[in-house]
């Protein structure tokens, strides 16, 4: 541990005292317990975070993959976007695992700022769980993941679930998959862990009854206990306690897909999905996953909506009972168009969708990515963060998702700036449409908050190229 996080440790007794360490997730250094935080009155959308209501006095959020050591897999910065015209308070803790300890720090944050901070500035450890505290204000935290040359970017979560699923993962050979089990709280959690595959439900005895340890991060590495698993969809559900979890993919080349892709899970099924970009470029590809956990089977249709070639013949799919469902996309779209996609059942039980992305030659950047799709419609959005580098590219996509024309605005913030921004980009879209900001020729900086507006009901997300590729929805205000 340096000296900066020792000092800071030290200082975790005081912080204490006073109430600053995310209401009681931790404990002292003698181990006396504190009371545990307020299960929040909030119902949490099952398909990510939202941005705090305004008012809201102290919001907790949770990251479950990184690392903050060479031997992790990949090395972990927070990013905080402070929403508010004045400044906030932050605090970040890192639980170590093992042994319990942790190590804290805490910022102000001015308006309008995004704040990064790497986890290695507050420990050096290999499986750590963060949490970021935020008082006084509006407040969004995501996370960056990033070895020597792969990238992924995408929202921490605003609640820990007794259960988490994923859609679309695999096993097929030259890919690793993991997924990070992150307890946060003072008592362990105990949890089943099964998994749908082409040949249906798989119950590992290893992950039955399989126990996260208090204030501990635990990574399962599902590429040894299920081996050339073309289909992989996961449920975890807690006997006890509370998790967060999140699912990460690393190929290695061999079936012509490189790099790594990291999802936050979904808390649950919903009866509609959307997926706000499609990359109809050549050299993309891209994988729709509908996974049916339920024992019931599922009608879902899909609508494939062409950005301006309006919307493909739906199309009927059949989910069997505990089975998933891989729809080949780049099968059914014209090359070089963008497109938007949604998914709604018919009949039987609710789905989880998750869209697998990946790029090669001759796509301009080689990677992959992955994102569960979006079950909130709101008329106001938010990134931490757009654009990795300025010599990068990124993308945002809005979709009209109501039934008449919209006009669509980007407001790219400068922190400390309470005039910014003096002009917005705008777009006008109709009912199905998109609306596309090419972050590069707009000139949005990478140090800068991005909101995106609309005067009707929108889906956005947000595609960013340089190491590799990522993809992610935004983070939704409700009641905006």
């Amino acid at each position: 541990m340096n000296r900066r996080a020792a000092s800071v440790a030290n200082r975790v007794p005081a912080l204490v005292l006073i109430g600053a360490l995310v209401a009681g997730l931790v404990v002292g250094q003698r181990g006396e317990a504190r009371p545990r935080p307020n299960i929040p009155t909030l119902a949490f959308a099952v398909d990510g975070p939202t941005v705090p209501s305004e008012g809201a006095v102290s919001v907790v959020w949770f990251c479950s993959e990184g690392s903050s050591t060479t031997a992790g897999r990949l090395l972990e910065t927070i990013l905080i976007a402070n929403l508010e015209r004045e400044a906030i308070d932050v605090t970040v803790t890192v639980m170590r695992g093992s042994d319990h300890s942790f190590a804290v720090e805490r910022r102000e944050i001015a308006p309008l700022t995004q704040a990064r901070i790497p986890v290695a500035d507050l420990a050096e450890v290999d499986e750590p769980g963060v949490v970021v505290e935020v008082l006084g204000g509006r407040a969004i935290v995501e996370h960056e993941l990033r070895s020597a040359d792969e990238i992924a970017v995408g929202p921490c979560s605003r609640t820990a679930s007794r259960t988490w699923y994923f859609a679309g993962g695999t096993t097929v050979l030259g890919a690793e998959e993991w997924l990070t089990l992150f307890n946060p709280f003072g008592e362990d959690a105990i949890l089943d862990v099964s998994f749908i595959t082409a040949a249906g439900l798989k119950r590992p005895g290893a992950t039955e009854s399989f126990a996260v340890p208090r204030r501990t991060r635990v990574s399962l590495p599902l590429h040894e206990q299920l081996l050339r698993e073309e289909e992989l969809a996961i449920a975890v559900e807690a006997r006890i306690g509370r998790v967060v979890a999140e699912r990460t993919l690393r190929f290695n080349g061999s079936d012509t897909r490189l790099g790594t892709a990291v999802s936050l899970g979904v808390t649950g099924a919903a009866s509609r999905w959307y997926i706000p970009f499609g990359d109809g470029q050549a050299g993309a590809a891209q994988t729709l996953n509908i996974a049916n956990f339920g024992k019931q089977n599922a009608r879902v249709e899909l609508q494939i909506q062409l950005v301006g070639s309006g919307p493909l013949t739906p199309e009927t799919i059949d989910v069997a009972g505990q089975s998933v469902q891989r729809v080949e996309l780049a099968q059914r779209v014209p090359l070089g168009i963008p497109y938007a996609i949604d998914v709604r059942v018919v009949e039987g039980p609710d789905v989880v969708v998750e869209a697998l992305g990946s790029w090669a030659a001759p796509a301009p950047v080689p990677g992959v990515a992955s994102t569960h799709g979006s079950v909130t419609v709101a008329r106001r959005w938010a990134f931490a963060t757009g654009r990795l580098a300025d010599s990068a590219e990124a993308v945002i996509t809005a979709v009209n998702v109501s039934d008449r024309p919209l006009t669509v605005q980007l407001y790219a913030y400068t922190g400390g700036d309470l005039d910014s921004p003096r002009s917005a980009p705008a777009r006008a879209i109709a009912p199905g449409e998109q609306a596309e900001f090419r972050l590069s020729e707009i000139n949005v900086r990478a140090d800068q908050v991005i909101v995106i507006e609309a005067d009707g009901p929108i889906v956005v997300g947000r595609v960013i190229f340089g190491a590799g590729v990522s993809m992610s929805a935004g983070i939704p205000e409700p009641q905006a």
